[in-house]
């Protein structure tokens, strides 16, 4: 493990989090994104694709200025020209960042946990900080 994560810089790491946690962040996730509030000239649709990020992310002071903050950022295609949804709101999610880890509870419960600090020592990491973190929504 320790190797991989040196030669590769990321683990993937099956089965982590127990069933309950995850049940857990899912059903928190669930309660952030009923309580949602994005005016529509913050809704950003997210790309991973380089140049659809500098042409309407990079412009996006909603994305640059999200590392300390609970943001949301939205699939291509569910808003309209003025930003309104196109399809009901919890449906046009792709990710929620990047900062769940400092301001939401069961976040930041997870994050901090005895066994995310284990990981980190096993890795060899000597002063770990958590940067982001982030929530992605994908289809099965």
């Amino acid at each position: 493990m320790v190797c991989i994560f040196h030669e590769d810089g990321f683990l993937v790491l099956e089965r982590f989090f127990t069933v309950a946690e995850c049940d857990g962040m899912r059903e928190r996730i669930r309660e952030v994104v009923a309580e949602m509030e994005v005016p529509p000239h913050c809704r950003t649709e997210f790309s991973t694709k380089e140049e659809e990020q500098l042409q309407a992310q990079g412009s996006s002071d909603y994305f640059l200025t999200s590392g300390d903050k609970i943001r949301f950022f939205f699939e291509k295609g569910v808003l309209d020209e003025k930003g309104n949804f196109l399809i009901p709101k919890e449906k046009s999610i792709s990710k929620i960042g990047h900062a769940l880890h400092a301001h939401d509870p069961v976040f930041k419960q997870i994050t901090h946990s005895s066994k995310v600090q284990e990981l980190g020592r096993k890795l060899g990491l000597e002063r770990p900080v958590v940067v982001q973190s982030m929530y992605i929504f994908k289809v099965q």
